[in-house]
């Protein structure tokens, strides 16, 4: 044992043996649920077996990932919810564990965040936290960026758009997601510090490597940062809901915890919240809120990074409830170093901002000191820049009143509490001003009621719209006239120059520029940011919607249709200007994004003309694609169907348009160029296909199409694959054979999806061993909608059609279950599977192994079955295959006691085989019979080229030797006449042949007088040889046999005159017994017997004169048996022959002192002639 496990080479291959076997077991199981889960109507079984596939695959078996994935991630289209949110469980596990497979999951995630269905969408943003961070690990790791890559992180931006989009969506669930994905976003794009707390497999900004083209830390931080002040602001909006805002309470204590540098923003917010709680909050959501607040501020304080704002934190845990012995639990316990350490960092932070502002301060009082001619400068305020900060505070103020105003309880309150205060009578100003609100809406009341109170509000300086307005009312300087300011030039020269008198006018110049810089820095006084925003408000872009008025609907919608058609009318002049790409572009863009009305008039005009505008519907396809899969993000029209309504109405539609419109070529090659290119294919658009098969002209041209896209559309093999198996059971026999024509291509050459063909078909066959057809091969996909109470031989075949053409390609599958089927069907139907077998059986041919073991098992109740097998194998074949006879040979010696098994091979039989079995071939069907004569003798072109170990001569001899003990007589006689009546096989030769060994054979054949009388018959010309014979008999005692005797007799009266001299040779009483059974014998041969007298050897005595001339009848010593013997003493006799050499008139033959009266058998037949 040992020498063997030390070689590593063994230990490999045995381990590869063991994983191969492995593998494939697994691939069968993921094949086999797969196949469950595409029939399988119930959501939670196809939530089951989907959780199978993951468990095998991911968790013992991932090399089949790769072969499997595709067909898993088509399942993100299916109908189902659970399913769907399924997929995305299995997406996320395999970014977990085979994140290279990214670039083609992220374009599934980034189509099912646009579900219809919100609790799908939340899913996949769950998922998205961990394939966000998993991608962009991945992608770090990458030594060289693939364009794989490069895609998958423009896709996996994408992602983060779309959620940060999500942020706003009507689902409170959705945006609770999106803000715990954006927490992660915000950790991932930061950098930790010193007080971050570790854990495994972290990932940040220090992890980025600084060479990846895609990757820049600057930007990502960036874009953190922008993220981090969105969820800020969405924890201090005022519409938020209790659930969100204790979400993203929770998301932004994550984000401090993870990264202290957000620490003090936080807790800013916190305090905010703390002080600013959502007006719509009900009394138990405040409580939550509160209690979530207090919670994560404890956290807060128990992190490190909190100890530069405990004092903060303290604060409003102490307003939040928070006992001091809680609070001082909460504090972090340190060293007094660590203390000493924190306080130094918080020192030198702050010495570095003073120092800051000191310079700053510094530099202004410098700019002040040196420049004491702005002092003289007069100021006046700037009206422009408070009416626009006026403008500003009242929105602000309309926006806060209109959002309070529409609740009613907050109304109610206002007018209870005012409504005391109003005067008897209204006021002159109010009546004078006021306008009568009429003919408007509720909102548009709201509108104009919050704008007057906006702008009270704005002149007491109240409400949120305060902070707009500065403490102070800008200032600007005061602009004077060319004239004045020259004017004051000339005094300040003047009065200046006794003390310049010494300054040359190099210092003069600057003076001049000192003071020029001097005025610029005194606009700078009020501060930087007050600038910056009073430069942006003076720069205000032009909004076209303020200074024009907007189109009524119908206006917009008839200029825009006008330029559509404009656009499409232009066909030909973009293409005489070579622009007809980008003409097609916009078409296709408009088609796909505009509205209802622009699409159908562009879709009906390219029906118009589809052969020559098939371009055009290909690009508009193309696009609804990209909109569906969300390579183009956004579509500009909002629509309430599922996403891929529109790319399956679009392509249906051009179906039908083709279909209907299209002359028989045209109709054929444009509907094979959409199906075969269409990047998706809906079930709705193989509808018209299906209809279309069935119209007889274009049956083969549909069937072949499917058969195309079975092979060139692997994600449909399987739907497009059934279609076929279900034509080829159609009630059509034109649809069923071409379609069976097909399945045998993909089933034999292309290997596809060879399991579900064997599923479907040993189904089919397994139908016929029910009493009556099911109910389910009834219906109108099949052809056939009248469900049948009985087989009739139609619906055998067809249920047969599919397993007897792929027989021949899977022998061993599809041979088992015929014998399977044939065993237990009824004998009807087992008549129609006989007839059916012939083709398959005869391709598979005689030299298969699995027919040779069909052959020797012989199932039981399959005997007739393996015999038509056996005849089928040997037909029109000059010698079989020794193997199979040897196989027929054992099942006949061991199995099966049937002797027709042995008939087809009978032409490899040995001679003694051949006639071994004779007597039980004769007993058989005469039909049988005489096929089995036509196959020995090699009677008919069919047998012609047979070859038969035993000669006709012999087969003929054999017969007249049965014993009729084993045989019915009557059989042997009809086998000898079947042969005897093929005149060309028994020739005048060939029955000499035979007569004279039948005449040597001893005892005598029963029927050896009635085949020379047959012999006679047929050839007249054997008459000499038969006296031969007859004389040969007669030596032999033939009289001691009834029935021979009677033959021999027979055969005398058809000789007649040539018989005379034989008739002589008898003994007298035999004599005188022929001629009293033959009277018609005894003038001629009284006449011959006259004419030979007088020759000295004529024999003739006066004995044999008077027996033939009748004078004489009682000078024979004769026994009762009339010179009769029975047969069973004919044996006894023959061995003591005695020898009758001269003719006497006293009987040789030995008296008999008690011989019983011979009884004739009633197996014997009659004598020839009176049969």
């Amino acid at each position: 044992m040992d020498p063997i496990l030390g070689r590593p080479q063994f230990l490999s291959e045995t381990a590869n043996l063991f994983t191969d076997e492995k593998t494939a077991n697994a691939r069968a199981r993921v094949v086999e649920w797969l196949n469950e889960l595409a029939t399988t109507p119930e959501s939670q079984a196809k939530c089951e077996l989907l959780v199978k596939v993951q468990e095998t695959i991911m968790g013992s078996c991932t090399e089949l990932l790769e072969e499997f994935l595709e067909h898993i991630l088509s399942l993100a289209h299916d109908a189902n919810m659970d399913v769907r949110k399924q997929v995305v469980s299995f997406m996320e596990k395999i970014c977990k564990s085979k994140v290279e497979y990214l670039p083609q999951i992220v374009n599934v995630i980034s189509m099912l965040l646009r579900d219809r269905s919100p609790q799908v969408i939340k899913r996949v943003i769950q998922a998205c936290g961990s394939i966000y961070k998993n991608g962009l690990h991945w992608i770090c790791s990458q030594q060289e960026l693939t364009d794989s890559a490069d895609q998958a992180w423009n896709v996996l931006s994408l992602i983060k758009a779309q959620i940060l989009d999500l942020i706003d969506n009507d689902n409170d669930g959705i945006r609770t997601n999106a803000i715990k994905f954006l927490e992660g976003v915000v950790v991932l794009q930061s950098y930790p510090d010193e007080d971050t707390q570790k854990k495994d497999n972290d990932f940040s900004l220090e992890n980025v490597s600084e060479n990846i083209r895609v990757l820049k830390r600057k930007k990502l931080e960036e874009e953190a940062f922008n993220i981090f002040d969105i969820l800020l602001k969405f924890h201090a909006a005022t519409h938020i809901s209790s659930v969100n805002l204790i979400a993203c309470t929770g998301s932004l204590c994550t984000i401090a915890k993870l990264r202290p540098s957000f620490m003090g923003l936080v807790i800013e917010a916190f305090k905010y919240l703390n002080s600013n709680l959502p007006p719509t909050l009900t009394d138990s959501q405040v409580s939550s809120v509160r209690k979530s607040l207090k919670m994560q501020l404890t956290t807060l304080l128990k992190n490190k990074g909190s100890y530069e704002y405990q004092a903060t934190v303290k604060q409003l845990l102490h307003d939040l409830g928070s006992s001091q012995s809680e609070i001082q639990r909460a504090i972090p316990k340190m060293d007094k170093q660590e203390q000493l350490r924190r306080q130094k960092r918080i020192l030198d932070n702050a010495t570095n901002n003073l120092s800051k502002k000191m310079r700053l301060c510094a530099y202004i009082e410098s700019k002040e000191d040196g420049n004491s001619i702005s002092k003289d400068i007069e100021m006046e305020i700037d009206e422009e820049e408070l009416n626009k900060q006026k403008e500003k505070s009242t929105k602000v103020n309309e926006k806060f009143i209109a959002e309070h105003l529409r609740s009613v309880s907050i109304v109610v309150s206002l007018i209870m509490e005012h409504l005391p205060n109003l005067p008897n009578t209204a006021p002159e100003h109010f009546l004078r001003d006021y306008t009568p609100v009429r003919d408007l809406s509720t909102n548009q009341q709201i509108a104009k009621i919050s704008h007057g109170l906006g702008e009270q509000m704005t002149a007491l300086r109240l409400g949120p719209g305060a902070g707009v307005l500065t403490k102070e009312p800008p200032m600007k300087p005061v602009e004077k006239d060319n004239s004045s300011v020259k004017h004051m030039e000339v005094d300040e020269i003047v009065i200046k120059e006794p003390a310049c008198i010494g300054i040359t006018d190099e210092e003069q110049m600057r003076k001049e520029e000192a003071t020029k810089k001097l005025r610029e820095n005194m606009e700078r006084l009020k501060g930087e940011q007050e600038l910056i925003e009073r430069m942006k408000q003076k720069a205000k872009a032009l909004k076209l919607q303020e200074v024009t008025k907007p189109f009524p609907r119908q206006t917009k919608e008839k200029f825009l249709m006008d330029a559509v058609k404009r656009v499409l009318r232009s066909e030909r002049q973009s293409i005489a200007g070579g622009v007809s790409a980008k003409r097609r572009r916009i078409l296709t863009v408009m088609a796909a994004t505009f509205p209802d009305n622009v699409r159908y008039y562009i879709f009906d005009f390219i029906m118009m003309d589809i052969k020559q505008r098939i371009d055009l519907g290909f690009s508009w396809l193309y696009e609804e694609y990209c909109l569906l899969q969300g390579f183009t993000r956004h579509s500009y029209v909002k629509s309430e169907n599922r996403p891929d309504y529109a790319y399956n109405e679009f392509l249906t539609q051009m179906v039908k348009g083709v279909i209907e419109k299209c002359e028989f070529r045209d109709k054929v090659l444009l509907l094979r160029r959409i199906f075969l290119e269409a990047p998706l294919l809906p079930d709705e658009a193989m509808k018209p296909l299906l209809e279309l098969v069935l119209v007889e002209e274009y049956t083969n041209h549909g069937l072949d199409l499917i058969k195309d896209m079975t092979i060139l559309r692997p994600p449909r093999k399987n739907k497009l694959l059934r279609l076929l198996l279900c034509f080829c059971v159609h009630e059509r026999a034109d649809i069923r054979e071409k379609a069976l024509e097909h399945v045998v291509a993909l089933y034999h050459e292309h290997k596809i999806t060879p399991l579900r063909i064997d599923e479907f078909t040993l189904e089919w066959a397994g139908y016929l061993e029910k009493e009556i057809p099911p109910v389910n091969i009834f219906n109108n996909d099949y052809g056939r909608s009248e469900v049948e109470t009985a087989w009739r031989e139609e619906t055998v075949k067809l249920c047969l059609s599919l397993l007897l053409t792929l027989m021949p390609f899977n022998a061993e599958v599809y041979l088992d279950k015929l014998t399977e089927v044939y065993a237990k069907t009824t004998a009807d139907l087992k008549r129609t599977i006989l007839r059916c077998i012939d083709a398959p059986i005869k391709k598979i041919g005689a030299d298969d192994n699995v027919v040779l073991k069909v052959i020797e098992d012989c199932p039981k109740g399959c005997e007739t079955l393996i015999i038509r097998i056996i005849y089928i194998l040997t037909e029109k074949v000059s010698t079989p295959q020794l193997e199979l006879v040897q196989r027929v040979r054992d099942l006949y010696a061991n199995k099966v006691k049937d002797v027709r098994i042995l008939i087809p091979i009978l032409n490899g039989l040995t001679r003694q085989e051949i006639l071994s079995a004779l007597p039980k071939l004769i007993k058989l069907n005469q039909v049988v019979v005489r096929e089995v004569f036509n196959r020995l003798l090699c009677i008919g072109p069919e047998f012609a080229n047979h070859t038969i170990a035993a000669t006709p001569t012999e087969i003929l001899v054999s017969l007249h030797n049965i014993d009729i003990n084993e045989c019915d007589l009557k059989c042997i006689v009809k086998a000898t006449s079947l042969c005897l009546s093929e005149k060309d096989i028994y020739t005048h030769d060939i029955l000499i042949g035979v007569l004279q060994q039948l005449v040597e054979i001893v005892p005598t054949p029963t029927l050896l007088m009635r085949t020379i009388i047959q012999s006679l018959t047929l050839y007249p010309r054997l008459g000499n040889f038969v006296l031969n014979l007859l004389q040969r008999l007669v030596l032999k005692q033939i009289w001691r046999q009834k029935v021979i005797w009677e033959g021999f007799l027979k055969c005398l009266q058809r000789l007649k005159a040539t018989a005379l001299p034989i008739m002589l040779q008898l003994p007298p009483q035999q004599l005188a017994n022929a001629l009293d059974q033959c009277p018609d014998l005894r003038q001629p041969l009284l006449e011959y017997a006259q004419s030979i007298e007088d020759e000295p050897m004529s024999g003739i005595t006066p004995q044999i004169k008077d027996i033939i001339s009748g004078k004489s009848t009682d000078v024979f010593i004769t026994d009762d048996s009339g010179g009769f013997i029975s047969i069973e003493n004919i044996k006894k006799e023959i061995e003591e022959p005695q020898e009758i050499s001269t003719i006497s008139t006293v009987t040789t033959v030995p008296v008999l002192s008690s011989v019983a009266v011979i009884v004739p058998d009633v197996n014997q037949p009659l004598p020839p002639g009176e049969d």
